[in-house]
């Protein structure tokens, strides 16, 4: 078992039938559902980008089109979750200044 603090994930990952936690230094997979995650969470500002990704709003580095920049990587938003994720990203960026 292994326990990650919450400012430590740049954002989850479904693929396989497992959720990836993604951080700077290493990938941590477990069996789980991103919705789930989603729900646990929501009070630490993590928002969807498409239903492959929930994307820590304090790792954000940039949107750029349909991309967003976390840490290193380059995530699609998709056009579904496009308007709930940039307000969620809006209201973060706006409650942080």
């Amino acid at each position: 078992m292994q326990l990650l603090d919450t400012d430590d994930i740049l954002y989850l990952e479904t693929r396989d039938r497992l959720l990836h936690y993604h951080t700077a230094t290493d990938t941590w997979s477990v069996r789980g559902s991103l919705l789930k995650a989603e729900k646990d969470l929501a009070a630490y500002h993590f928002a969807r980008c498409n239903q492959c990704y929930l994307v820590n709003l304090r790792h954000v580095r940039g949107v750029q089109d349909d991309l967003v920049q976390v840490g290193e990587e380059r995530l699609e938003i998709s056009r579904r979750q496009r308007t709930a994720f940039l307000a969620a990203l809006a209201a973060y960026v706006g409650g942080a200044l």
